[in-house]
């Protein structure tokens, strides 16, 4: 199988395991009591219950198409003596193959229809190439003001490094800011350059001090408060 790596706050990359969590979550919650502390003994019969539910998706249950047949209830020997093991496996996996590109079949179907539903209500996405200047939308960032509502709505701009996947990019972001730099296509808008002029203010010029250019504190190693109660 081929790897496919999702991005943050996209839940769109891995939908069906957020599908599933939700149905996990919808059975555990008719049958643990009050405190919910006993979430785990029922955990097992979510799990059977899940597997052997047919999906609207596939048209199989997810037990039928990993083994070929349903959950048996009871045991029952049938063994046939007629026909070679050597043909009852070749028989096993053809049968395996086929349930395979069946399922395979009705899921693709499935994606397109809900790809195509989706599509009308949506624009072309933006495409961008490194070395261009984005915004992020900072609804889901958590930054030290105290109060979310007056924020900025974008962060940055931040240059994008690279393409991740088909829509997903890779910006130049701190690590003082966050550890994650990668966002889908959907949170980033493009940034101009300086449309209008003097509307981008460029850096201010570096404040001379006796002669030689001045610096900014990037880091205070040490302080102290001294008698009459100021930090040096």
């Amino acid at each position: 199988m081929e790897p496919r790596l999702s991005t943050a706050f996209h839940p769109q990359t891995d939908g069906l395991t957020e599908r599933i969590n939700t149905v996990v979550e919808q059975h555990l919650r008719a049958y643990v009591s009050f405190l919910q502390d006993d979430w785990v003994d029922y955990l097992l019969r979510a799990k059977f219950a899940g597997n052997n539910q047919v999906s609207e998706t596939t048209t199989v249950s997810p037990f039928f198409a990993n083994l070929g047949y349903h959950p048996r209830c009871d045991f029952e020997l049938d063994i046939r003596r007629d026909i070679p093991e050597e043909q009852q496996a070749q028989t096993a996996v053809e049968r395996i193959q086929h349930i395979h590109d069946l399922a395979r079949t009705e899921m693709q179907y499935a994606q397109a229809q809900q790809q195509e539903n989706a599509d009308r209500h949506r624009v072309p996405a933006p495409a961008f190439q490194p070395g261009d200047l984005v915004w992020v939308d900072g609804w889901n960032w958590r930054t030290e003001w105290p109060s979310q509502k007056l924020e900025n709505k974008h962060l940055g701009p931040y240059r994008i490094l690279g393409t991740i996947g088909t829509h997903a990019y890779e910006l130049d972001i701190p690590a003082t800011i966050r550890k994650l730099c990668t966002f889908p296509v959907s949170l980033l808008q493009a940034a101009a350059e300086d449309p209008l002029p003097g509307q981008v203010i460029p850096p201010p010029l570096p404040i001379i001090v006796e002669g030689e250019e001045g610096w900014e504190i990037d880091e205070i190693l040490d302080s102290k408060r001294t008698r009459g109660g100021r930090f040096q």
